[in-house]
Order: C-alpha cells, then sequence, then structure tokens
C-alpha cells in the first residue's frame, strides 16, 4: 500500500510539473532561436570608425594619391582632399626618391573613397563611399588635372539582374569585391573584370561606358592573354598615412627652405 500510494504520489508531481515544464522548454527554444538570429545578423552586420588618411600608388610607385579625411592633418576642409604625386627614384643603395606634386583637390566623396587605382599615366579612378560600398560614387574618375570627369552610382552601370550577385552587408553592396582591374591606353579606359564573368568598361576621358560578357571586350582579351605579363593589370594598392606621409615629408621640407 505505501509503495502504490509512493508511485502515485510521483505521477500526480510529474502531472503537475508538465506545464512548468514545457514552459521552461519553451523559453530555452525562443532563446536558442534569438541566439541564431543574432548570429546571422552579425554575419551581414558591418562598423565603420572613421576613415583614416590613406595613399594609393600606380604600378611602380611612378604616382602616389594621398588623400586625407575632411577635418584631418593637411586637409581643414569639409570635403576630402588628394595630393597626387609624381615620384621619381634616383637610384643608389639609399633608395631616395623625389615627389613632384602634380595636383591637389578635393574629391567628390562625403567621407572619403574607400579605394583607389591609379594609373601608370597618373589617372585616378576612386571606387565607392567610404562606409556606404555600392551605392553613389561606386566609380568617380578624374583627369590628369584633378577635375572631376564622371561619378557613376552603381544602377547607372549595372543592371538590375545582376545586383543579386553581389554581397551585401547591412551598410554596404560589396560589388567589386575579388574583381580584377586593367587600364588600357588609346584611348584611355578601365576595365573592372567581376568574378560573374562580366566586365564594366569606363572611358577615362569621356562619360561612355559599358557593361556585358567578357567576350565583347576585344582590346580586353588582348591584354589578358598576356597573363602574368600584363603591365596593363592594375590593383588597389593602398597604404595608411596615419603616421606620416609625403605630404607631411614636403611640408616640413618647405619650412626647412624658408628658414
Amino acid at each position: 500500500m505505501g509503495q502504490r500510494t509512493v508511485q502515485i504520489q510521483v505521477y500526480t508531481t510529474a502531472w503537475r510539473n508538465r506545464g512548468r515544464i514545457s514552459r521552461q522548454m519553451g523559453i530555452r527554444n525562443l532563446i536558442l532561436v534569438l541566439v541564431v538570429l543574432c548570429l546571422s545578423f552579425s554575419a551581414t552586420a558591418d562598423e565603420w570608425g572613421a576613415p583614416n588618411p590613406v595613399s594609393f600608388n600606380s604600378r611602380g610607385f611612378g604616382y602616389v594619391a594621398e588623400i586625407f579625411p575632411p577635418r584631418s592633418r593637411q586637409n581643414p576642409t569639409e570635403k576630402p582632399l588628394c595630393y597626387l604625386y609624381e615620384v621619381a627614384y634616383s637610384g643608389g643603395a639609399a633608395w631616395k626618391i623625389d615627389a613632384k606634386l602634380k595636383w591637389k583637390a578635393p574629391l567628390v566623396n562625403e567621407r572619403m573613397p574607400y579605394q583607389a587605382l591609379l594609373s601608370q599615366h597618373g589617372r585616378l579612378v576612386t571606387l565607392n563611399e567610404y562606409g556606404a560600398l555600392g551605392y553613389k560614387n561606386a566609380v568617380a574618375i578624374y583627369s590628369q588635372t584633378g577635375v572631376l570627369v564622371r561619378t557613376y552610382q552603381l544602377e547607372e552601370f549595372l543592371p538590375a539582374m545582376d545586383t543579386g550577385k553581389i554581397q551585401t552587408s547591412v551598410s554596404s553592396r560589396w560589388w567589386n569585391k575579388d574583381a580584377k582591374y586593367y587600364f588600357v591606353d588609346s584611348p584611355g579606359r578601365l576595365y573592372v573584370v567581376l568574378p560573374w564573368g562580366k566586365v564594366a568598361e569606363f572611358y577615362l576621358d569621356t562619360e561612355r561606358h559599358k557593361y556585358g560578357p567578357s567576350a565583347e571586350f576585344s582590346d580586353l582579351a588582348k591584354v589578358m592573354a598576356k597573363g602574368i605579363y600584363s603591365s596593363e593589370e592594375t590593383e588597389i594598392w593602398a597604404t595608411s598615412l596615419r603616421f606620416s606621409s609625403i605630404t607631411d615629408l614636403m611640408e616640413v621640407k618647405g619650412k626647412q627652405g624658408t628658414r
């Protein structure tokens, strides 16, 4: 009789606790769902601090563009400021260089360009707005004297049917991730070869541009056929200027010359 009473009490207690256990399991499942959602969100979220001064150089370092954010060292203005130098190497083991300022001008970006390319003839093309890639100023082309030739929003050269191929985050559309770049002369053009096999062609001195399969660009095919021997291929070569720059050194040199 005593054993039977104990069994009845155990069953009764379990029956009474079933609701509490069910609620606990529901709460645990809800927490698990929230954790998964947070992890999914963090995978596409991104954070942007204040932009730093940065330089971009051409192949062989013949040209260097130093860009300073608004209201920063070497730039008291409200727009990013670019100093573009032609750099000559004097030879010898000392690695002395001679930098000549070709132009100094504000850039079209609000805060800073995120990336930039420099041709071996000193043509500057900036890519994307810092902190908001793939929207306005996705491509901005400047003349050899620093005058803005043309700026493009992403939708102006990339058709909507291909925007789904772009990696996205909370702030940006990373349209040129893993792209390859080529500068071609006569006439001057920039080719952006995208990972899905399409190409964006930009003329450097006019507002012409074209988007299509790589097979439609015969001049690009000739350049790419050279492989590793192609001098037309370029990259985004960036260097932080947080601590020093050519512009800083030129300023010091100028002050010393006036003493």
